[in-house]
């Protein structure tokens, strides 16, 4: 067993990491990142379909540095979804040819990534903690034990210790991370549960010249009354807006601002200024007709929109 002084345990535990200053949108390569998935129930083994999917959208990464070396990295927040957007299950009846026990049907699911800052090796090399959190979709449960539709945002892992790597080739920056995440659904209707693992490659590419992009978070989930939304990279000194929906995801073009949201349908549901560097915070009253919804949120500037952030209301 190798044993450390107790001064050189001391230093290696209060050595900090260098501060993640670069904030990256990073697109999500949806054709490559197939992904897995096995599914375990209280009630007996779940046949899938289809056996892989892919993940597409983005990633919200924080590095110390606009280019490689990097030493330090962070996770704060995606908004990634599943294509297919239906992932369907089955556990079979044990008596051949009688109807499934139970199926299931999960839609429209989308996911929100986070881990705390981790120390990346001189070979890009990391692992990091990693929080899978769903902040859209339902699940429709059938079968001899009931059934329902239920939404599923706020399903959450237990931080999950993820290996992975970022590297840079010229201005494009690929963060790679070795998905291997589970989740957990239970079914109120019918108090089945079901243990949902991801298994599988989840890569995205940045551009390391659009160091600093514009960038929005929200509490997860909000709540109802006042909710602080804080922003960066925004233009110093400029007017931004606050869209949101709970459409989902689109694209809709915003003439006067001259700038294209990632969401359906938006509606302003805020405005402020951004100080001197940037940055700033929306202060969001949410009412209680959201109770139990999705909502996707999008600041928004003069030719300029930062990520869309999901969350829901509870």
């Amino acid at each position: 067993m190798l044993r450390l002084t107790l001064p050189l345990a001391a230093a290696i535990l209060a050595a900090p990491l260098a501060a993640q200053t670069e904030q990256f949108s990073a697109v999500l390569d949806q054709p490559n990142n197939v992904i897995a998935w096995d599914v375990t129930t209280s009630i007996g083994s779940v046949d899938v379909s289809p056996t892989t999917f892919r993940i597409g959208g983005t990633v919200e990464l924080l590095l110390d540095s606009a280019n490689a070396p990097y030493s330090s990295g962070s996770l704060n927040g995606s908004l990634a979804f599943t294509a297919p957007t239906t992932l369907s299950g089955e556990i079979p009846n044990p008596i051949p040819f009688f109807p499934p026990l139970a199926t299931f049907d999960i839609r429209n699911m989308e996911f929100h990534l986070a881990a705390p800052s981790f120390s990346i090796a001189p070979n890009g090399d990391f692992t990091a903690m990693v929080v899978l959190s769903t902040t859209a979709g339902t699940n429709t449960i059938g079968g001899l034990f009931g059934s329902g539709t239920e939404p599923i945002a706020g399903v959450g892992s237990t931080p999950t210790a993820v290996n992975g790597n970022v590297s840079q080739s010229g201005s494009v920056i690929t963060f790679y991370i070795d998905l291997n995440i589970t989740v957990t659904l239970v079914d109120p209707g019918t108090g089945v549960s079901s243990d949902i693992t991801f298994n599988g490659p989840l890569t995205s590419y940045a551009d390391s010249t659009q160091n600093g992009s514009f960038h929005l978070e929200a509490p997860l989930p909000l709540s109802l009354g006042a909710n602080i939304m804080p922003f960066t990279g925004a233009t110093p000194g400029g007017t931004v807006f606050l869209a949101g929906t709970v459409a989902g995801r689109g694209s809709v073009f915003i003439a006067a601002l001259n700038t294209t949201l990632g969401i359906a349908n938006p509606a302003q549901a805020g405005s402020t200024s951004a100080d001197g560097s940037g940055n700033g915070s929306f202060n969001v009253n949410v009412p209680v007709l959201l109770l139990g919804r999705s909502v996707w949120l999008q600041g928004v500037e003069v030719n300029n929109a930062s990520n869309v952030f999901g969350s829901w209301v509870e």
